[in-house]
C-alpha cells in the first residue's frame, strides 16, 4: 500500500476485503473499502489489480481480473505449480491484458550493479551461485499463517524458495538442466519448514538455494567467478518503510582483498510499482515475460519431487 501511494504513476484506488469487519484499517487510512473482489473487479475507474491473496488463489483470481480487462501484478509464486502457471500466462496474453509476478528484489538496483561488476568481468565467469532467505516463523508457529497450510500453497519452498531459485536462474541467465534437493517436513502442520537444493546448469556450473522457516538468515546471496566473489548480504529483503537502509555488494578478489560498494536505500516496492505502470501506460516491455514465471516454477517444482523422491530430477525443458 505505502509503494503505490509513494509511486510516480499510480494510484490507490480501492482495496477489496470479503470481509470488511476485518479490514477496518483499510477505512482509518482513508482507502476505499470494497466488499467482495468482484465488486472491485467491476469498477471502471480501475485499470490494474494487485493480487496479494494466499498462493492458491492467485491463478483464479488472475484469470478473473484479466476477464475484467485488468492488468494483473500478482504476488510470487504466480502459481502452485508449472500447469497452473502457463494456464494463467496464457489466459492474460488471450484477454490481451498485462501480467508480471510480484519479485520485488529484483528491481533494486544493487542487482544491476552486481550485474555490471559480472559483464566487466571483475570476478570472471561465474560458477557458482549460493542463495538462501529464511524468516523465523517457528518461535512459536502460527497455526492461522497460510504458510503452514498445504492446501493453500504453504511451504518454504513456495514462500521463499522461489527467490533463491530466480536469482540462481538470474545470475547464470539460463535455465538448469537438474536438481538433487531434500526437505524438512513439518509433523503437525504438513509443509516443508526447510528446503535445501543443489541446481546444475550448463556448462558444469552449480547453485545452491535453501530456505527456512527456522532461521533468520534474511535474504542473502553469493556469486563464486573465476576471479573473484561477489555478495550481497541483503539482496532479497532490502528493508521496507522506515528501516529501508543503504545496501552493499561486495567483492573479494583471489587474494582476499574485499571492496565494498554502497547502494543508497530505497524502496524497491515501489519501483516494481512503478515498472508495472509503465509497462500499461507506455507499452514498455516486462522486465520479465509471463514465461519467466513458468520457468521458475518448473524448477519450483522439479526441487519437490526431487525432496520427496530422494533422487536427482530433470528439469523439463
Amino acid at each position: 500500500v505505502p509503494a503505490i501511494q509513494a509511486s510516480r504513476n499510480a494510484t490507490l484506488a480501492a482495496i477489496a476485503s470479503r470481509n470488511p469487519a476485518s479490514a477496518n484499517w483499510v477505512q482509518q487510512a482513508g482507502i476505499p473499502l470494497v466488499e467482495g473482489y468482484d465488486a472491485l473487479l467491476q469498477r471502471d475507474d480501475i485499470d490494474a489489480v494487485y493480487i496479494p491473496l494466499p498462493n492458491h488463489e492467485h491463478v483464479p483470481w488472475a484469470k478473473r481480473a484479466a476477464d475484467a480487462g485488468k492488468a494483473v501484478l500478482c504476488e510470487k509464486p504466480i502459481a502452485l505449480n508449472a500447469d497452473e502457471a502457463a494456464e494463467v500466462v496464457a489466459h492474460c496474453a488471450r484477454k490481451n491484458v498485462v501480467l508480471m509476478e510480484g519479485f520485488m528484489y529484483r528491481f533494486h538496483p544493487q542487482h544491476a550493479h552486481a550485474r555490471a561488476i559480472i559483464n566487466a568481468g571483475t570476478i570472471g565467469d561465474p560458477v557458482e551461485v549460493h542463495a538462501h532467505l529464511s524468516v523465523d516463523l517457528m518461535s512459536p508457529a502460527d497455526s492461522a499463517n497460510v504458510r503452514f497450510h498445504p492446501a493453500k500453497g504453504g511451504g518454504a519452498l513456495l514462500d521463499m524458495g522461489c527467490y533463491t531459485v530466480h536469482i540462481a536462474r538470474s545470475v547464470f541467465g539460463c535455465e538448469p538442466t537438474s536438481v538433487l534437493a531434500r526437505w524438512t517436513i513439518d509433523p503437525e502442520f504438513g509443509v516443508d519448514t526447510d528446503t535445501a537444493a543443489i541446481l546444475e546448469f550448463p556448462g558444469g556450473r552449480t547453485a545452491s538455494i535453501s530456505c527456512s522457516f527456522r532461521g533468520n538468515g534474511q535474504g542473502i546471496y553469493r556469486v563464486v567467478g573465476r576471479n573473484g566473489v561477489i555478495d550481497l548480504p541483503r539482496g532479497i529483503i532490502a528493508g521496507l518503510g522506515s528501516r529501508i537502509a543503504e545496501t552493499v555488494v561486495a567483492v573479494t578478489d583471489p587474494d582476499g582483498y574485499r571492496r565494498e560498494d554502497l547502494i543508497p536505500g530505497v524502496d524497491h516496492y515501489r519501483l516494481m510499482v512503478e515498472h508495472f505502470a509503465d509497462v500499461i501506460q507506455d507499452g514498455l516491455p516486462l522486465v520479465r515475460p509471463g514465461i519467466d514465471a513458468v520457468l521458475n516454477m518448473r524448477v519450483l517444482d522439479a526441487i519437490a519431487v526431487s525432496a520427496r523422491e530422494g533422487r536427482r530430477i530433470l528439469v523439463p525443458t
